[in-house]
């Protein structure tokens, strides 16, 4: 009779067990699932730990992830791990995890667009679909509409990313070293740089704001239309931007090192502007004098101006990875990054003052308001930035023009 007892005991601790692990693997399997809804995710993701992996070069941006996201996060009861680093690196971890057909991806929401979308893309890695119905906020300030909803750099989004921030090409010049009188085109930036050998340079590709330069040079020599029409071949593009190719290596002799080194990253570029070794610097952030002069990081001399003709701008997104095992906080994440409080926070100077994403009729009243007075600290009204955009090209040219600059400037004789 004792054996029978204990022999019903160990049954029934053995069924608890085995209970208990079935409910733990329904869990792992819920969080790791494109949710359905945002409910469900936010029920799946009490809990857990998300990952968002991003450019870290950004210390206003990285502030607003910890400072205002996180915490919003945490209330929800989930923690965000930050990991920075360069999208490079993130494709490529991303297609190791794919080809290794990894279950134990560690990236949950990650930073992306324009070529790198266009890549994830292709090599299958992003997870979908990302839609209104797991999204709120996206549902209630993005229309499905807007172009850059549709489209990121020409490539179809399919709901697989989601608009995260609106960015723009922008120089930072310094008022002495330009007399106040600074190049608004690529030939007064040539003549320039000929009475000033040294003291221009730009970041090389793949560096985004340095291929977004190139770019720029490109749509001043031959124009957007032309580099628009081009076929996304070596040949066809090389056709119609060599007089682009022409006119960086007449500009080549006159920048720092007379061009043998270009800085290998934005945030060394900035040193070098900020320590007034070099003239300008330059980013796709719209305010990005304004922010850095409210840090200290550029003194008053530090001045924002645009081509007459347009500069670059386009979106940024935010995409969940096909590997990520925790897909519900991933939703529940960029949820978070869309909604109104975070958004208007991050309008603040120390956080970036990053232009939403938001569309223009669904745009809250007191954001607008606020948009307009972070404009008005900014060196050029924001009104007059937007008028001077010019539209992206397809994300799937952008590599093949940086391998041309890399073949005919980089390592031209």
């Amino acid at each position: 009779m004792k054996f029978k007892k204990i022999s019903k005991v160990m049954l029934a601790a053995a069924s608890m067990l085995l209970l208990a692990s079935c409910g733990n693997q329904q869990a792992k399997d819920d969080k790791a699932k494109m949710p359905t809804s945002y409910q469900t995710a936010l029920k799946a993701a009490k809990g857990t730990t998300v990952t968002y992996y991003g450019f870290g070069g950004s210390e206003t941006q990285n502030r607003w992830i910890d400072k205002v996201v996180t915490p919003m996060m945490k209330k929800k009861g989930i923690t965000v791990k930050r990991v920075p680093m360069p999208i490079e690196d993130i494709l490529n971890k991303l297609s190791n995890e794919k080809e290794a057909n990894t279950k134990k991806g560690h990236m949950d929401v990650v930073w992306i667009n324009g070529e790198n979308f266009y890549n994830a893309k292709k090599l299958n890695l992003l997870a979908g679909p990302i839609t209104g119905k797991q999204l709120p906020n996206m549902k209630a300030y993005i229309s499905a509409s807007d172009p850059d909803a549709k489209k990121d750099m020409d490539t179809a989004i399919d709901n697989l990313e989601v608009p995260y921030g609106n960015a723009q090409l922008v120089m930072v010049g310094s008022k002495k070293m330009f007399n106040n009188d600074y190049p608004t085109s690529a030939k007064q930036l040539l003549a320039w740089a000929k009475k000033n050998p040294g003291k221009l340079t730009y970041v090389a590709p793949p560096d985004f704001t340095g291929s977004a330069f190139i770019r720029n040079i490109i749509y001043e020599t031959v124009g957007y239309q032309a580099l628009n029409d081009a076929p996304a071949t070596k040949a066809g593009i090389y056709k119609v931007i060599k007089p682009a190719l022409a006119y960086l290596n007449e500009l080549k002799p006159y920048l720092w090192q007379q061009g043998k080194n270009y800085p290998k990253s934005t945030a060394q570029m900035d040193k070098m502007f900020a320590d007034h070794k070099i003239a300008m610097t330059f980013s796709y952030n719209q305010m990005y004098a304004a922010t850095n002069k409210a840090d200290g990081t550029f003194t008053n001399d530090a001045q924002t101006f645009v081509f007459d003709k347009g500069t670059v701008g386009n979106y940024n997104y935010l995409a969940i990875p096909k590997t990520s095992q925790n897909k519900a906080a991933a939703v529940v994440l960029i949820n978070t990054m869309l909604s109104e409080k975070a958004q208007t926070d991050r309008l603040a100077l120390k956080y970036g003052a990053v232009i939403p994403p938001y569309s223009s009729a669904k745009m809250p009243a007191k954001m607008s308001q606020k948009l307009d007075q972070i404009g008005e600290k900014n060196d050029i009204p924001m009104k007059t930035i937007a008028k001077k955009r010019v539209p992206e090209v397809s994300g799937k040219k952008i590599p093949i023009i940086e391998a041309l600059w890399k073949e005919h400037v980089l390592n031209a004789d």
